[in-house]
């Protein structure tokens, strides 16, 4: 029987446990619910579980009938602190917590791809390890700890594939780019100090809001006047929070931000970059500063072998007019961490309506197409027969 057909005798099961998770969504390092149903499912299907990896992920190891290499498949499992707009019988219950990433399909579609190959075990030379991550959303990522921690380990892993819903494909598209894909993401936190005093006698305060207020505005002049307009880059405000009420002059603001680019120069130079405005302004102002920065190794990059393997499989499921090439994204993925390791691929499933209005993720009205949810179940066990069978 073919692995899309035993995907499609599954999808009702498949898009329960999407809802389940999706009505029940865990923020990072809290997904205490969500891994406690994967290892219950994985334990079901007679699969070897490891259970707080990374203090919240699960490991899920399938020992093929015969001796071979060992492919990994990963999903992240975190929501985002998003208040949910969708009017689902299975939306959040969980106040400003929603999935509106698609962890929740990811989590389900590699459920669905372990309960695949258990049925297949005997066709399998080698191993399959199911990698369900906590903590993607979280600034260092959970694939850091998880990897510190032993999961590319005993046995060995000797490559990794794992996806990503992308509401810009239909369902049962499949999106393959090979090197460059997600960007390096970078992460940083200001805290401007100024002099709190009276809201009637500005004058006599150091007014942190006022400080911060630029700021926000002049970090936006590095894209357009600090790096070179040919590379993508993007710099993005995402909090800020300050101030106790409306007649005191605010002493502390925080602001919180991402950076998102490919070229490496960039890489080396923009901390220094960011801080210097902040050092400017805050001087300007006779206020002062705390300044964090954190930023990734470097892009994700696709290898060209393992994305063969990766559109082999695709066409096997979907067909090769569903296949698309798809560009680079200013997308952030601590996948990255594992394709450093071992060969690796990512890909795309296609979650887009052909009739309803798109949200992009991260947007509290995001929604997909639950037929793509059989369809990344049977990319990845496919995907993970196509590694083994060849190597």
């Amino acid at each position: 029987m073919l692995i899309s057909d035993l995907a499609y005798e599954i999808e009702s099961d498949i898009i329960d446990i999407r809802r389940t998770i999706h009505k029940n969504p865990e923020l990072a390092i809290q997904e205490f619910k969500t891994a406690k149903l994967v290892a219950k499912k994985l334990k079901e299907l007679g699969i070897e579980v490891t259970e707080k990896v990374g203090k919240t992920g699960v490991i899920g190891l399938l020992r093929g009938e015969a001796e071979g290499k060992t492919v990994a498949l990963r999903a992240d499992m975190d929501a985002l602190p998003i208040q949910e707009k969708n009017n689902h019988e299975f939306k959040s219950v969980n106040k400003n917590i929603m999935h509106a990433c698609g962890h929740d399909v990811h989590t389900a579609a590699l459920l669905g791809a372990a309960d695949i190959l258990s049925k297949i075990r005997h066709l399998i030379r080698g191993n399959v390890k199911f990698i369900f991550q906590p903590s993607e959303e979280s600034p260092l990522g959970g694939a850091h700890e998880m990897i510190e921690e032993g999961v590319m380990e005993n046995p060995k892993v000797d490559a990794i594939f794992g996806l990503h819903v992308d509401p810009n494909l239909l369902a049962g598209d499949i999106g393959l780019r090979s090197g460059e894909f997600y960007a390096t993401a970078g992460g940083f936190e200001i805290e401007v100090i100024g002099k709190s005093g009276h809201g009637a006698l500005p004058h006599k305060a150091t007014d942190a809001i006022i400080v911060a207020s630029e700021l926000v505005l002049s970090l936006q002049t590095i894209a357009s006047s600090k790096i070179n307009p040919l590379e993508p880059f993007v710099i993005t405000i995402g909090t800020i929070n300050g101030g106790n009420k409306a007649n005191i002059v605010a002493d502390k603001v925080t602001l919180t931000g991402t950076i998102r680019f490919f070229n490496k120069d960039i890489h080396d130079s923009v901390k220094g970059i960011i801080e210097n405005v902040v050092k400017g302004i805050t001087l300007a102002h006779g206020a002062s500063y705390n300044f964090k920065f954190r930023i990734g190794d470097s892009p994700l990059i696709n290898d060209e072998n393992m994305i063969n393997i990766a559109k082999k499989s695709a066409i096997e499921i979907v067909g090769d007019e569903k296949v698309k090439s798809v560009p680079k994204t200013l997308l952030g993925e601590d996948f990255v961490f594992y394709s450093q390791i071992v060969p690796s691929a990512f890909m795309s499933l296609g979650v887009g309506f052909l009739n309803k209005k798109k949200f992009s993720l991260h947007n509290a009205n995001f929604d997909l197409d639950e037929r793509a949810l059989p369809i990344g179940a049977a990319l990845l066990a496919n995907t993970a027969i196509n590694f083994l069978n060849r190597y």
